[in-house]
């Protein structure tokens, strides 16, 4: 009877626990799957990076959580991604953005995936709903091999801009990141 119960009570641990699949897991996720980061890709880019552009400083701090995917609410499931907290100052030091104080399930800037082509890079989307609902695309990658200088691209992805936006008719209309930065 013991064996009987041991058997039951090990094989309702092992069915009710998460299925783990590896960062590259793209399609077919079952339910509370966890896609995690068994290889530590996202590790080197973790930390606080700095760059200049257009006379102001940019300070972005990457960083890994287990964020839940709802998408589609029959396919729920946990995955590791990377995060970012930026913060832009003009050349004299007065603070234009800054979003570090953001709790890490609420950044504007949320990682996506790894693409390999043409060259190994990860994928990561912006929303900005306090600038109007601004919406990107953010690639990195390293630029050089010791790991140590980070390749960043951003491309504007908004489409509309209604005239409830305080910055409807501003010219230029805020822009928050780099379009290109080591």
């Amino acid at each position: 009877m013991k064996k009987i119960i041991l058997i039951l009570l090990m094989h309702t641990v092992f069915f009710s626990c998460a299925q783990t699949y590896p960062l590259n897991t793209y399609y077919d996720v079952p339910v509370n799957a966890y896609i995690k980061d068994l290889n530590n890709d996202l590790l080197p880019y973790q930390g606080s990076w700095v760059g200049n552009w257009d006379n102001k400083t940019f300070l972005i701090t990457f960083m890994r959580i287990k964020k839940f995917q709802n998408y589609d609410l029959n396919k729920s499931y946990y995955k590791d991604v990377l995060v970012g907290k930026f913060k832009v100052t003009d050349s004299n030091g007065l603070v234009i953005y800054d979003n570090t104080l953001l709790p890490n399930e609420n950044t504007k800037i949320e990682g996506l995936r790894f693409l390999m082509q043409p060259t190994k890079r990860y994928s990561l989307y912006y929303y900005d709903e306090d600038l109007c609902g601004m919406t990107g695309n953010i690639y990195i990658n390293f630029a050089s091999t010791d790991l140590t200088k980070l390749a960043w691209r951003y491309s504007d992805m908004t489409d509309i801009i209604t005239e409830e936006c305080p910055y409807y008719n501003a010219n230029p209309f805020p822009k928050p990141l780099p379009e290109n930065i080591i």
